[in-house]
């Protein structure tokens, strides 16, 4: 078998070669034996790297060239001999080629395995360096809970001292305990979900989960990916928090502009009073004047003023992708169509990123609205810059606004709604230095947003010229 090893000529060359060494030893001595047990070796080797006809016509030489030395014998001897040397030889040469071909296959075979095994092992060790790298916590549990796998950042996010392999998951997130509880006839589970972690010292932690369930009976089990949200939901609260207190100030302020109102009428018809009537000197008339002066002077702050919402530069472009994400569904349920399309070299706006896609998304909503009925809907969004101004013209093909004289006005009567909703957008425009205003068309309602395109300076500490005016 090692002979083979060598090459298809070099094999050939050794079993030409004994068969020369054959022919000449019988030439020369000329034994009174014959030496034909002996043509069974070139044979053999050489049936290593021949086809199985190849072998037949091998064997056939070598009996026919072992015949040439024998004598004494008739033809029909002579023949028998042939046939009988040549069937002999190909059955040995056959028993070897079939050897070598079963080694062959083993060889092949057992290099695919070593190949495989070093592929598997080179990507476990890729897996192994991406869960241990990895900054989310990657968990597997068995069937009873426990966890038998866990890398670097599980140990971290849960502040175990101890290693978390062989503990019950159920100490740490309860989730997974309980997923593990569902029946095993559902089969495989792949789903995320929100929850809470519970770390060693007892602090609980807001994480974000990844998981599936996998296998049957004893083998079954749970792998997970796991997040810590924390920083996310104290952005997240602050950032409502904030907006809450933004929309508290905008309706505080519409409605003290209406008790201004209300105690100016007040004051009118009490100035009648006092030229046309003889209770101008009246206590009780003075008490009201005074106490109507009070709430005057109650709802004489402007609050919409005060409100300062977090100006930054805004890419219309990302902004964009997740209005899209936010209202694009609303659309597809009515059949109808949004699209904004951003220039790529569109420069960044003067925003507050919350306040402008509030704006939009309340545009939107309004659209939808007074949409319904109509045939191809549609909801688009126009975006243009002109003299260092950013424009975002916002267009429905809905029946459009009959009235427009108090459309930005609070508490609108003919308002489906409370009456709030463009005289919010509006504040929020305007208190980042912007401009929202209806635009008059023949068909359908537009408005249009107008905002001041962000310079090259840091957006955080750069204020609107309404800002820079109440600061001086």
């Amino acid at each position: 078998m090692r002979v083979a090893g060598g090459g298809r000529s070099h094999v050939l060359l050794i079993a030409a070669a004994l068969v020369s060494v054959l022919v000449l030893l019988e030439w020369y001595f000329d034994f009174d034996f014959s030496l034909g047990i002996l043509y069974i070796f070139p044979v053999m080797i050489a049936a290593t790297i021949l086809t199985r006809w190849q072998i037949v016509i091998a064997a056939a030489f070598c009996a026919y060239t072992r015949g040439l030395f024998t004598a004494d014998e008739t033809h029909l001897e002579h023949v028998l001999r042939f046939c009988m040397a040549t069937i002999a030889y190909t059955g040995c040469g056959l028993w070897i080629y079939q050897i070598a071909d079963s080694r062959r296959v083993v060889l092949k075979h057992y290099s695919r395995l070593r190949y495989e095994q070093r592929m598997r092992r080179r990507a476990q060790e890729q897996l192994r360096l991406l869960a241990q790298s990895s900054p989310a916590a990657i968990l597997t549990m068995d069937c009873d809970g426990k966890i038998v796998a866990a890398n670097q950042a599980a140990e971290t996010m849960l502040q175990s001292r101890e290693p978390l392999i062989g503990q019950k998951i159920q100490k740490y997130v309860g989730l997974f305990h309980d997923a593990l509880q569902l029946p095993a006839g559902m089969g495989e589970i792949r789903t995320s979900a929100n929850a809470w972690a519970r770390c060693a010292d007892g602090t609980l932690l807001p994480v974000t989960t990844w998981f599936s369930i996998y296998g049957e009976g004893t083998t079954r089990h749970l792998a997970a990916i796991v997040v810590d949200t924390s920083n996310e939901v104290r952005e997240r609260e602050h950032a409502q928090y904030e907006q809450i207190v933004s929309h508290d100030r905008i309706l505080a302020s519409a409605v003290s502009h209406e008790i201004r109102n209300l105690c100016s009428a007040i004051f009118v018809v009490a100035s009648n009073m006092e030229r046309s009537s003889a209770i101008a000197g009246d206590p009780d008339f003075m008490a009201l004047k005074n106490l109507a002066a009070g709430l005057r002077d109650l709802a004489s702050v402007d609050l919409r003023n005060k409100t300062r919402m977090r100006v930054r530069s805004v890419r219309l472009q990302e902004l964009a992708e997740e209005l899209r994400v936010i209202i694009g569904q609303d659309w597809e349920d009515i059949g109808g169509e949004f699209e904004w399309r951003v220039a790529d070299d569109l420069p960044p706006v003067r925003a507050n990123h919350q306040g402008l896609i509030q704006t939009l998304l309340n545009l939107s909503q309004n659209s939808l609205r007074a949409i319904q009925g109509t045939a191809a809907p549609r909801f688009t969004i126009e975006t243009a810059l002109h003299d260092g101004r950013v424009s975002l013209r916002v267009c429905d093909t809905g029946p459009g606004i009959q009235v427009t004289e108090h459309l930005f006005q609070p508490f609108r009567p003919e308002s489906d709604g409370s009456g709030l909703g463009l005289y919010v957008s509006r504040a929020l425009v305007e208190s980042f230095g912007g401009e929202l205003r209806f635009e008059p068309t023949i068909a359908g309602c537009c408005f249009m947003i107008t905002l001041l395109a962000a310079q090259d300076e840091d957006p955080d500490t750069q204020a609107s010229p309404k800002e820079k005016q109440e600061q001086a």
